[in-house]
């Protein structure tokens, strides 16, 4: 680990490919080599740079030159990223629940079916549109707060590290993927994000796996233990759709997956 003079709260680390001694990294240049920012404070990593060749040698050499590790190079523009799409999307389920309280109530059945809340027989006569309308709106306070803190805590990490688009392509997949689960193996009335808040977590799951240092560091097992501790608690709470949360995870990781390999591609 080399840590920048100039950028206090940063890390640089170098991950080096199996076999290969790190003695000699600054007199070669190796295809495998994967270079990272670390930031100490918030814990997450970006790789720097993506897929450019190029500057991996030159760093390394810079590096044994005894200069500052990261001086003339594109520093992450970490300060200035704002997860606009999660600002959104937590906006739109403060503003649903703010009319839906106007309108009697976020329990009132009617309200609930009035704005969207997934109803198998409705969509059953041809109101597809609840698969997706259900996971912007929330049954009572406390389930909206539940969700929004799930939303702030995985939201900005989703965003950053997929991008805009693709996280935003994630949220509305892994929701669509949890209101269907819910409509084949349940027939209550249900609605809510947790659907989608599920297939953020599906898909850090999926990026911790493609990255074993990660996995090894410890994030991979932990996101494994916040998915087994919220199934454990859904499993004991009456009134939580778990069908919901289980579709959600499984399209937020394949979704993910998908949207790796076509960018590989």
């Amino acid at each position: 680990m080399l840590q920048s003079s100039d950028l206090s709260q940063w890390d640089v680390i170098v991950f080096c490919p199996k076999g290969i001694d790190s003695s000699d990294l600054k007199n070669h240049h190796f295809a495998g080599l994967q270079l990272w920012y670390w930031d100490t404070q918030t814990g997450n990593l970006f790789p720097f740079p993506p897929t450019n060749d190029t500057l991996i040698p030159n760093w390394l050499r810079q590096v044994a030159s005894g200069k500052d590790a990261l001086s003339g190079f594109a520093k992450p523009d970490v300060e200035d990223f704002k997860p606009l799409l999660t600002y959104v999307l937590f906006g739109i389920n403060i503003v649903v629940f703010i009319l839906m309280t106007l309108a009697g109530g976020s329990e009132n059945q009617s309200v609930l079916i009035a704005y969207g809340a997934k109803v198998n027989p409705l969509i059953q006569a041809g109101e597809l549109w609840r698969f997706l309308t259900s996971v912007f709106i929330h049954i009572g306070f406390l389930h909206l707060l539940f969700n929004l803190y799930a939303l702030w805590s995985l939201g900005p990490i989703s965003e950053r590290n997929f991008g805009h688009w693709r996280f935003l392509v994630i949220y509305i997949m892994s929701g669509l993927g949890g209101s269907i689960a819910s409509y084949f193996f349940s027939t209550a009335l249900s609605a809510g994000a947790s659907g989608a808040i599920f297939g953020l977590l599906g898909a850090l799951l999926y990026y911790s796996l493609k990255r074993p240092s990660l996995w090894k560091s410890g994030l991979g097992m932990n996101l494994v233990i916040v998915i087994i501790i919220n199934f454990g608690f859904g499993l004991t709470q009456p009134g939580i759709d778990n069908y919901a949360h289980l579709g959600g995870l499984i399209i937020g990781f394949l979704t993910t997956m998908l949207l790796s390999k076509l960018s590989v591609n």
